[in-house]
């Protein structure tokens, strides 16, 4: 098969594999095991014309989803994948009901250095400013996104957290408040603060009133972005956990040195991040490269997955040293934690 071809017809072949998996196309076929179905029964099975089933099943085996011998369709390695792999519909669903649409703009961000395909979703700078606002299906397709990654991340590194025993720990970033639930309840005699945008936290606050965590957490409302928005001291620990992605590098470099004046020697700060060239497995890298046209696109323009000694040369910049790593954590993250030098 040309890879040039497969390019050019890409889109296609996305379209065509979350349709045979949402039809229950490739359901049926799963089914039915060994023995397959004709296509008429796929048909009646399916509830689709036989039309429907053709074009489907044509381009399914060039795609490899699925076989057909001897009349017979039965459904092949990757359509198992597709079906049961929650990775792939997690990342299959953000790319079809929340990036598809701005994705077409990228030319113009690369260009002018701004998420120009936000505005097929909303009237904001950046995506974070209207994040509360997203309308179904892009809404629930970008947390299920979010979510299933950060929290493998958040299981791995409330444990490393626990391990040192902050009692106070600031959250940076907190978005809608998912980290520190599982920290107020892995400790039950810690507190938080959390820090992001309005939006995001009146999502956090009504997270932890429903877990009756809300006594426990101080909400601080802030724009990450605005230097002269110093940051909250008397933390024992604070967290960054897939935040410096959503920054250019000279804005990471402000934001960490805002972050050291509010640490004293005894802080340290954890952070959590997906580095591309620190993957295991060549898909886990081609994905991350493929996701920081995300950022590039639909979230601030400028930012995307940095590789590890990037983040290192930024946290030195910012007056920071790296005192422990581990990797990975997570689905394929490093944490590092820092300390004032």
């Amino acid at each position: 098969m040309s890879r040039a071809q497969m390019l050019a017809f890409a889109p296609f072949a996305f379209f065509a594999a979350t349709t045979m998996r949402d039809t229950g196309l490739l359901s049926s076929l799963e089914n039915a095991g060994a023995e397959g179905l004709t296509r008429p029964e796929l048909a009646r099975d399916t509830g689709l014309s036989e039309y429907a089933v053709a074009v489907l099943v044509d381009f399914g085996q060039d795609l490899e989803i699925l076989s057909e011998q001897e009349e017979a369709c039965t459904l092949a390695p990757l359509g198992h994948i597709l079906l049961h792999d929650p990775m792939t519909r997690v990342n299959m669903d953000f790319t079809r009901d929340f990036a598809s649409h701005g994705l077409p703009a990228l030319e113009t961000a690369i260009r002018e250095g701004r998420p120009a395909g936000l505005a097929a979703l909303g009237d904001w700078s950046t995506l974070y400013e209207g994040l509360h606002e997203l309308e179904e299906p892009a809404a629930g397709s970008w947390f299920r996104f979010d979510h299933y990654y950060s929290e493998h991340a958040f299981r791995d590194l409330v444990e490393r957290l626990a391990r040192d025993a902050p009692r106070h720990v600031m959250d940076v970033g907190a978005n809608t408040g998912r980290l520190a639930l599982r920290y107020l309840d892995r400790d039950p005699e810690a507190c938080m603060t959390l820090l992001d945008l309005p939006g995001p936290l009146q999502m956090a606050r009504e997270a932890l009133e429903a877990a009756g965590q809300a006594d426990r957490a101080h909400l601080h409302p802030t724009d990450l972005r605005d230097n002269s928005r110093e940051l909250p001291g008397g933390a024992d620990a604070i967290v960054m956990s897939q935040l410096l992605a959503c920054f250019p590098p000279e804005e990471i470099v402000a934001l960490l040195r805002r972050t050291a004046r509010a640490m004293d020697s005894e802080t340290r700060l954890y952070i959590v991040e997906l580095c591309p060239d620190r993957q295991i497995h060549e898909a886990a890298r081609f994905s991350l490269n493929a996701v920081s046209l995300y950022f590039t696109c639909m979230v601030n323009g400028t930012s995307r997955f940095y590789p590890r000694d990037t983040l290192g040369r930024l946290i030195d910049e910012a007056g920071l040293m790296t005192d422990h790593e581990e990797e990975p954590i997570g689905v394929g993250h490093t944490l590092l934690r820092c300390r004032r030098r």
